[in-house]
């Protein structure tokens, strides 16, 4: 039988999702939120030189809004999983093996490999186990048991980077 290194547990809470979604968004989108932030800024910056010519106002003024929705609405996507997302109570347990760990809830029982894990990220409260681009397990730092945060976080992330 194999020995469990560490065990932890998560109940989700709207903190939570909230935490996840904007971390998740924010890294999904960093590529995304350059361009829309240039180009935004470029659209502005017509818009306001478009009202020293002889333009239509619509023009200056469609551009202007549009460069500022390119700025803002990217730093909000995460608003919309999370609403549809935050009210879901799950209560989760983990147990960590050598080789794998085992994600428990009240209807399902799930291994899932280290070496199949995508990549693994930590915040302050909680450490994030991406099964995929859009499937994560979250663990609560402060329900870590047997090891430490740091150690298991060190752990995952060995087992992702190899």
């Amino acid at each position: 039988m194999d020995t469990v290194l560490a065990k932890a547990s998560t109940v989700t809470t709207p903190e939570m999702y909230k935490e996840f979604f904007k971390s998740y968004y924010k890294e999904k989108m960093r590529v995304f939120l350059v361009v829309a932030t240039v180009i935004g800024a470029a659209l502005i910056a017509f818009g306001l030189y478009s009202t020293t010519l002889p333009t239509n106002i619509f023009v200056s003024s469609a551009a202007i809004a549009a460069g500022i929705v390119l700025i803002i609405y990217p730093r909000f996507a995460y608003r919309r999983p999370y609403k549809s997302a935050k009210d879901n109570k799950i209560k989760m347990r983990f147990e960590f093996y050598k080789d794998r760990f085992k994600e428990i809830t009240e209807s399902t029982e799930e291994f899932y490999s280290y070496p199949d894990m995508k990549k693994v990220r930590q915040t302050e409260n909680y450490i994030y186990i991406f099964h995929s681009a859009e499937s994560a397990s979250v663990v609560d730092k402060a329900k870590i048991k047997l090891l430490s945060p740091n150690e298991l976080y060190s752990m995952l992330e060995s087992a992702v980077n190899g």
